[in-house]
């Protein structure tokens, strides 16, 4: 009786190490360092059961620490509940099929500065109950973007533009000897309503900074940067001869103050007067016009600058275009092709782009998304038609065609019979030795406005007034590869980073360029 009596009390011992034995060789385990995050992109949250095999069923939880506690996932092993936490839905995932092998993290989707903090993951089973930490950092950058604003006159004055930064970011001008740059500089930053940093700055650029400036974002959490950079040569800066207006006032003076005597004398030397006076007013025409010129043609480029610092990718869509037109693969070629039976389709020869443009406002309403640009090789074709629709025209491409451009919601260029229209461009791209070979479209929805540039010359061809609240469609039209309108391929320019164009080369329908000596 004795010996059975031991051998119960040494099973029944034995039965209780058991959970005592299985909690002491069970670990769990988070992350030793903060876990980095991307706003608007997701995260794992890592948390780790050991043994990694053989796991028994489990409750999972994981929750926020915030301060308190704030469930933010949750599984159930009785009816295999699986419950996203209140404000997380649609936001978290478990790996299920990962859990024998002990992996329990969490997936946290599109993330928010909010999600920032501490995290805990539980895990329960009939013989233990385990808990580790995790720390979520989150972080955003964005691209960075140089704007010239125009002629000031102490110099070039430009804006350095990025939205989307967490945390507050750090904006810092420097010139082409990575010095920063000594003249002042207003630097403006807000917060939207997603928590997010926008940045501007205004810095006005003299003669003596010339060469390449650089404008620098910094995110201290990543100890990364964003940068953009201009080239400002010497001619881009006006040059006014500071003695042309002293010479007039003070010849003025002159004329007064002698009176008489001056007249008299004037008379008696009237011929050699006349000659030479006509002389040097021929030469400070001559030397005005020059200075305005040269002014004229410095704001010209800045224009053209300002505007294509705004370069967007376009594509053209495959659903929205005549049957009889070919799209390439990547979205930005497009030609005739007439059917083999010789059948042609009426309508207009028309393919709109995928991407539309509407303004968008930060919060708050001081700032936000007005303006864009991109480029389209026309070449030396006779016949072609590009601009902007509505997205009602837009959507009667679609459904049933054009067959001819209705007079409300279109803006266009073209050019026709060897005729640009509308006619005020007929008569300014025909006072120009080389015609435009890629055009620049530039919609600025901030002023209301679409403006058309020959790249090649780095000149305005026409700007256009533009209205209305719908969102706005580019479009290409190329000529029929047949006929007396006889067109070619149209070419939508790839996204470039170069400053801007001195010379275009083509080769296989794709425009490419170099910057300026």
């Amino acid at each position: 009786m004795a010996t059975r009596w031991q051998l119960c009390v040494c099973s029944l011992g034995l039965l209780l190490l058991v959970p005592c034995a299985l909690a002491e060789k069970v670990s769990l385990a988070g992350s030793r360092h903060p876990v980095m995050g991307f706003i608007g992109q997701d995260v794992v949250l890592p948390c780790q059961l050991s043994p990694a095999a053989g796991m028994p069923s489990m409750d999972v939880q994981w929750r926020k620490i915030d301060p308190e506690f704030i469930v933010v996932h949750e599984y159930l092993k009785e009816g295999t509940h699986e419950l996203p936490g209140q404000g997380y839905q649609t936001r978290t995932e478990l790996f299920l099929s990962e859990f024998h092998r002990g992996n329990i993290s969490l997936k946290l989707k599109r993330l928010q500065v909010a999600d920032a903090g501490q995290y805990r993951c539980f895990a329960r089973s009939l013989e233990w109950s385990l808990d580790a930490t995790t720390e979520l950092r989150v972080t955003a950058v964005a691209p960075v973007f140089i704007h010239v604003l125009g002629l000031r006159s102490s110099g070039i004055e430009l804006t350095c533009r990025s939205a989307g930064w967490f945390p507050k970011p750090e904006l810092q001008w420097i010139d082409k000897n990575q010095q920063n740059l000594s003249t002042e500089i207003v630097t403006d930053m807000i917060q939207d309503k997603e928590n997010l940093y926008s940045v501007e700055s205004h810095v006005t650029v003299t003669e003596e900074d010339k060469g390449d400036i650089s404008c620098i974002v910094r995110n201290s959490l990543l100890e990364t940067e964003r940068q953009s950079a201009i080239h400002l040569s010497s001619d881009v800066f006006p040059r006014v001869s500071p003695w042309l207006a002293a010479f007039w006032a003070l010849f003025a003076l002159v004329l007064i103050a002698a009176g008489a005597c001056a007249y008299l004398r004037y008379t008696v030397k009237r011929k050699a007067s006349q000659k030479k006076h006509s002389e040097e007013k021929s030469l400070l025409t001559l030397e005005n016009e020059k200075k305005i010129l040269e002014t004229d043609r410095a704001l010209t480029e800045l224009g053209f600058r300002r505007a294509r610092s705004y370069m967007v990718p376009v594509t053209l869509d495959t659903s929205h275009k005549h049957p009889e037109l070919a799209v390439s693969e990547d979205g930005r070629r497009v030609c005739h092709k007439p059917p083999p039976s010789g059948l042609a389709t009426s309508g207009i020869l028309i393919a709109v782009g995928r991407e539309g443009f509407v303004a968008r406002r930060d919060h708050g309403g001081e700032s936000g998304v007005f303006r864009w640009y991109w480029e389209v090789q026309v070449g030396d074709s006779l016949y072609w038609e590009l601009g902007l629709l509505s997205a009602t025209v837009r959507d009667q491409v679609r459904q049933e065609g054009l067959e001819s451009f209705p007079k409300e919601g279109c803006w266009s260029l073209r050019r026709s019979g060897g005729r640009y229209h509308p006619s005020e461009a007929d008569t300014v791209i025909q006072s120009w030795a080389v015609k435009p070979t890629v055009v620049g479209v530039f919609l600025d929805l901030k002023e209301g406005s679409l403006s058309f540039y020959s790249v090649n010359s780095m000149a305005l061809i026409l700007e256009l007034p533009v209205t209305g609240s719908e969102r706005l469609f580019p479009f290409l039209s190329p000529g029929h590869t047949v006929g007396p309108e006889q067109g070619k391929p149209l070419s939508i320019c790839p996204h470039s980073n170069w400053d801007f164009p001195q010379t275009l080369m083509v080769s296989g329908g794709v425009c490419s360029g170099s910057s300026r000596k």
